[in-house]
């Protein structure tokens, strides 16, 4: 057997099982005391790797809180012969191309399902809990101050817009979470669905080309789909890490600048690298890298493998480095996803 000693890696002598462009310190198990050494050593770093991002707060202002201790649900990792097709519609997608770039990148099947898990987890307990978490304080408190009937998930993002002005003194996070709910109108629907999304550790509810149920009816193409929601939340909260820049003053640094969506064209990119939703009915994504098209599997985990895709683009062109923001254990601690 031939195991990586770097990040914590592991894989076998063939050629199907090489997980990185970057060069790697190998050596070869020999015996059972060299065996049980690595075991131990990867089992350590798989310790520190699960402690994840949980620390990180969703903007600068907002305190960091210890993860609370959720239930299990169960997770299966989808294999690559599990895709779901996308209504057999092939015209923006060719899987071989898709095989043929992970393949010159270096990235494993394996790799590949290990590091979608994290992501999940990391979008799981970075981003839902805790919008989760300040809904419901932020509406209790409401509760306490008189304005009930100005909840969040009942009135618009206008009026609690009004509200976070009034009642700025009580509820001082409200401005920074409002920009988390302009990805829909339907106020009811979306807390609602962020609630679900938040329950257990790797968004087990996310259903990539619809959404939940809303009032005891079937998801329907007026609500956005859960695709939609993670890739907003997670725009804006890279839009409350990065720098504000004064050509985008409603502060949508990240979502300006790296992130394109029809129908506006890929090439219109402002940087040498963006995130592009080609489709929105259903949702898929591809990431641009200079002249090149980087795309990945179509279905249930196109959004995660094409933010995995960006990830191990910036660790490995660009430094771990997201314009002036670290995504490493000194930033945003990202990185440890794709290790």
């Amino acid at each position: 057997a031939v195991v990586s000693t770097q990040s914590g890696h592991y894989g076998r002598g063939d050629s199907n099982y090489h997980f990185s462009a970057s060069p790697k310190i190998r050596k070869r198990v020999s015996d059972l005391n060299n065996l049980s050494e690595y075991l131990k050593e990867y089992e350590e770093k798989e310790k520190w790797l699960s402690r994840g991002s949980s620390d990180r707060s969703l903007a600068g202002g907002w305190a960091p809180r210890p993860t609370e201790t959720l239930p299990p649900r169960p997770y299966f990792l989808a294999t690559q012969n599990q895709i779901v097709s996308v209504s057999g519609d092939t015209s923006y997608y060719n899987q071989q191309a898709a095989d043929a770039l992970l393949e010159r990148l270096g990235v494993s099947p394996h790799s590949l399902d290990v590091w979608t898990e994290n992501i999940r987890k990391w979008i799981s307990q970075t981003i839902f809990q805790h919008i989760h978490r300040e809904i419901k304080t932020i509406n209790k408190t409401l509760d306490q101050v008189g304005s009930a009937e100005c909840k969040i998930g009942s009135v618009s993002t206008a009026v609690l817009s009004k509200v976070s002005t009034t009642k700025h003194e009580h509820i001082s996070n409200i401005a920074l979470l409002l920009p988390y709910l302009e990805v829909s109108v339907n106020q009811e629907y979306l807390v609602h669905r962020i609630g679900e999304l938040a329950s257990g550790s790797c968004v087990g509810s996310f259903r990539w080309e619809s959404g939940g149920k809303y009032k005891n009816s079937l998801w329907n193409k007026e609500l956005p789909t859960d695709s939609q929601i993670v890739m907003h939340c997670i725009s804006t909260y890279l839009d409350s890490h990065l720098p504000r820049n004064p050509m985008y003053p409603e502060g949508r640094t990240f979502t300006t600048q790296y992130f394109v969506q029809t129908p506006i064209k890929a090439e219109t990119k402002k940087k040498e690298y963006a995130l592009f939703q080609s489709s929105i009915h259903p949702p898929h994504f591809k990431l641009l890298v200079g002249d090149e098209v980087w795309e990945v599997s179509k279905g249930r985990n196109n959004l995660f493998h094409t933010l995995i895709l960006l990830l191990y683009y910036l660790r490995e062109e660009q430094h771990g480095m997201l314009g002036p923001v670290n995504l490493g254990p000194t930033g945003l601690n990202m990185t440890w996803i794709i290790s």
